[in-house]
């Protein structure tokens, strides 16, 4: 269902001769209640890891599910957002993926283990893989055509406080209540767009004949997907040559060369991989995975390290990821008019460049890194990320002729979440293979040969002697001191080493950027 060409349908005329002129902002705050509640569930979970990881005693490997459970299923239910339209009418799509949404969150807040909350994560993807196309769409339709640049100014600005405000208000509820009260908070908006959505959005007759739709495709996307990521995430724990890893990886290179044979043949491709026959498109798509992995992977990163690292607490976390979305809202406006001005190549590699810089930056942090360096560091990389955002829409867009806008509009989000569910998993696997490598470097070391140990260890039994515990006391809360010390070191340097492979996945697709420029022709 292509939004290029909504147009009202029979039930919004009547709606709109019924409520007049105030009609099409009824519906707007009907439609940006429900984006408010599912754009903070995106953005506020990850403050809380590192709680969820305490309250269930998990590992990283387990706890990144939060996140790319919740951008895998959204990308694979944006895929369905326009069948569902055309099937149920956006009334009853809003309200259905509402329901889901507040079942989801309400899981999730009272899972007793990480699978439940896992699952309420998955439910609150879905419901938001649907709702933002049908937000979109539903403005366009009820917008007349000379007010739809309007229409994107107001959904473009949900999208962006949602992130920026959604850490802050997570960490507070997190410091202040408990970790499980950030997923009551989107409720709240929840019950009122529901309300507004049963009077104010569009509705239809139901279809009376299902239109055509690729379930095999979705299918085999839904196969790679859970193998991919599951296979990657367990590989750290299990060991890399485990069998159920091996067999899953196998199984999604299977599934993907399954999928691409299918997506060739079939009378309605859920994607149409024939666009990437334009070399421009294609390079696009490039740029905007790793756009999308490094959009994610620094929202889901960059609050670990500062939490467990720098002992921040879940408040501070939370203003720190804020700097960076008022960073956003600022030079949004102007990457728009420099996206309008000069070719789509240069704002991309460019914001590539300077986001690879960032992260460069960003490697240096430890310990004793102030937080407005740290804020300044942030601010660099979202900088580099707001210049390029509008530049891979137009770019793609253009690559492309007009019969198959929106198809290309719908591959490169798929590409862009999915990059983003992907990137995370691949660096939390990075993460704790290079964490396990310095923590048996580190621990190689720790002999009573080694001067500084022995002092290190001294002292922290002679502080323990002075609270009169008994020897053997001392001893083990020493060795226990030394142990932390060692995990510390161990974990900073991964992280280390994860910020500088973000900053060389980022360097390394500026140069297929710079090439969307050089390569073919647009339509």
């Amino acid at each position: 269902m292509s939004i290029v060409g909504a147009t009202p349908t029979a039930d919004g005329a009547a709606l709109r001769q019924r409520f007049g002129p105030v009609y099409v902002w009824l519906v707007t705050l009907t439609v940006m209640s429900g984006g408010i509640a599912m754009g903070l569930a995106s953005s506020m979970v990850n403050v809380a890891v590192p709680s969820v990881v305490g309250a269930f005693g998990v590992g990283l490997d387990q706890a990144q599910w939060m996140a790319t459970g919740f951008l895998a299923t959204m990308s694979v239910s944006m895929l369905v957002s326009s069948w569902l339209i055309e099937v149920l009418g956006q009334r009853i799509t809003f309200i259905a993926i509402l329901t889901i949404f507040g079942v989801g969150s309400f899981m999730s807040a009272v899972a007793p283990n990480i699978d439940i909350l896992i699952v309420g994560r998955v439910l609150q993807g879905a419901a938001n893989g649907v709702g933002q196309p049908l937000a979109m769409f539903t403005m366009f339709s009820v917008f007349p055509p000379e007010k739809r640049g309007l229409a994107i100014g107001i959904q473009g600005l949900v999208s962006v406080l949602s992130p920026t405000f959604g850490p802050i208000v997570g960490g507070i509820a997190i410091d202040s209540i408990s970790w499980r009260y950030l997923f009551f908070l989107p409720l709240p908006f929840c019950l009122p767009a529901m309300m507004m959505g049963l009077v104010f959005m569009p509705t239809k007759k139901l279809a009376r004949r299902l239109p055509p739709f690729d379930w095999i495709g979705l299918a085999l996307i839904l196969v790679i997907v859970v193998s991919a990521f599951s296979a990657i995430s367990n590989g750290p724990r299990v060991g890399w040559d485990a069998d159920s890893v091996v067999y899953r990886l196998w199984g999604s290179a299977g599934g993907l060369l399954v999928f691409i044979l299918w997506e060739l043949r079939a009378p309605y491709p859920l994607l149409d991989l024939s666009l990437f026959r334009n070399p421009q498109f294609a390079l696009t798509m490039m740029a905007g995975f790793v756009f999308g992995a490094g959009l994610f992977a620094s929202g889901y990163f960059i609050p670990i390290f500062v939490q467990t690292i720098q002992n921040y607490s879940a408040t501070r976390a939370g203003l720190l990821l804020a700097t960076g979305g008022v960073v956003m809202m600022i030079f949004f406006p102007l990457s728009g008019r420099i996206t309008d001005s000069i070719p789509a190549h240069i704002p991309i590699a460019s914001g590539l460049l300077i986001f690879s810089i960032g992260f460069f930056m960003i490697r240096a942090v430890d310990v004793n890194t102030t937080f407005w360096v740290m804020a300044a560091y942030t601010a660099v990389n979202r900088v580099g990320l707001s210049l390029a955002i509008p530049s891979l829409s137009v770019a793609a867009l253009r690559a492309v002729s007009a019969d198959k806008l929106a198809r290309a509009a719908s591959v490169g989000t798929f590409f862009r979440n999915f990059g983003g569910g992907l990137g995370i998993t691949l660096l939390t696997a990075l993460f704790l293979q290079r964490s396990q490598y310095h923590g048996e470097a580190f621990t190689d070391t720790q002999t009573w040969a080694n001067a500084t140990t022995v002092e290190l260890l001294g002292n922290i039994r002679h502080l323990l002697a002075g609270t009169g515990l008994p020897e053997v006391i001392q001893k083990a809360g020493a060795l226990n001191y030394l142990g932390e010390v060692v995990l510390a070191q161990a974990s900073t340097l991964a992280f280390k080493d994860t910020f500088l492979a973000i900053s060389l996945v980022g360097f390394l697709a500026v140069g297929p950027a710079w090439m969307i420029g050089h390569i073919g022709k647009p339509r």
